[in-house]
């Protein structure tokens, strides 16, 4: 029986004979069938299938609404895990922060330690500066002072163009008879070579006393255990 059919007959059994205007205007309200996928007025339903068709809705409005319910749930989960994480960040980072302080803090002792060791070699190295200034100084006055007794302006010998002859050679003698001999020594050269030996390479290494015609004489402090 279709719907339009119901509707009057249901109507009729009204004290009014009729229902709401509404249902009498069911043939302007279609409904898609989903197995012939064609648009046909409500009013012309089977009013079994219309039945069956309105409790499907409400059957998928309650699993909408179930649906809804889930969704809002879900979202709470959602908000709660949200919450979860960022309160876990935060720990971490608090967490990070302190380390980063206590490394801070660790750098900052390290510095100081470092500053105050490079302060120390500072301190060791301006000391050894002025000791190798004072032995530098020193150094100089020692070699001022071997210099001076060491070294003689000039010649270094003391007597020169003696003759090599009879009286040269008993003056070399007196000198070395009257001199201080603990302390000092003679040393007696040959100066000038013989004319007749020129040419002949004898005075390559110096002028041997037998082949000079003058002498010279040397007079040297003696040092150590000589």
């Amino acid at each position: 029986m279709k719907v339009h059919r119901v509707v009057q007959m249901v109507g009729l059994t009204n004290e009014s004979g009729r229902l709401a205007s509404d249902m009498y205007e069911l043939n302007n309200k279609m409904y898609r069938s989903k197995s012939t996928n064609k648009e046909i007025p409500i009013s012309h339903m089977d009013f079994q299938h219309a039945i069956r068709t309105l409790v499907k809705f409400i059957e998928e409005e309650e699993k909408t609404m179930m649906g809804a319910n889930d969704i809002v749930l879900t979202k709470d989960d959602v908000i709660k895990a949200k919450d979860s994480i960022i309160n876990g960040l935060r720990s971490q980072v608090e967490t990070l922060s302190s380390k980063v302080k206590d490394q801070d803090r660790g750098r900052v002792l390290r510095i100081k330690e470092l500053n105050e060791k490079i302060e120390t070699l500072e301190r060791i190295i301006e000391e050894k500066d002025d000791t190798i200034d004072k032995l530098s100084k020193e150094e100089h006055r020692w070699r001022k002072a071997y210099a001076n007794e060491c070294y003689t302006q000039g010649w270094r010998y003391v007597f020169s163009e003696i003759p090599n002859d009879t009286e040269g050679q008993e003056f070399v003698d007196t000198c070395k008879k009257y001199l201080n001999k603990p302390s000092y020594k003679i040393r007696v050269k040959g100066q000038h070579l013989k004319k007749e030996l020129y040419g002949q390479n004898r005075a390559y290494h110096g002028a041997n006393l037998g082949d000079s015609t003058h002498m010279r004489v040397y007079i040297d402090k003696k040092m150590g255990d000589e």
